[in-house]
């Protein structure tokens, strides 16, 4: 398991989740309205470690539907090539993420594994 995970992961069991919905990431998302801003937050997102797009997931949610399902994409192919137990605890994680945010938020925030 990656140690940013790891960190996460224990972080996760010892403190509640701070929830940021105003990220460079979500913003640079919720802004861009060009193929090449699109473009740009496609690759901010392909390079982003995976520690802090979890925390991104909330934000991922206030995406209109066309950016949330490009984000999707590019999530579940960022996690498509992690070993399995490491999928899982992405999975766990989301879950306490959703679990701490409004219904509609946290259904998309169970989407992106779907």
């Amino acid at each position: 398991m990656s140690d940013a995970l790891s960190q996460t992961a224990s972080q996760t069991a010892t403190q509640p989740l701070a929830i940021d919905f105003d990220t460079t990431l979500i913003r640079s998302g919720i802004q861009a309205t060009t193929i090449s801003e699109l473009s740009k937050f496609v690759v901010t997102m392909e390079e982003r470690p995976l520690d802090r797009l979890l925390n991104d997931l909330p934000g991922f949610a206030l995406f209109s539907n066309s950016k949330f399902d490009l984000a999707r994409a590019v999530f579940r192919r960022r996690i498509r090539n992690l070993a399995p137990v490491e999928r899982l605890q992405l999975k766990i994680h989301a879950e306490e993420v959703a679990a701490q945010a409004n219904a509609e938020v946290g259904e998309r925030i169970r989407a992106l594994f779907h």
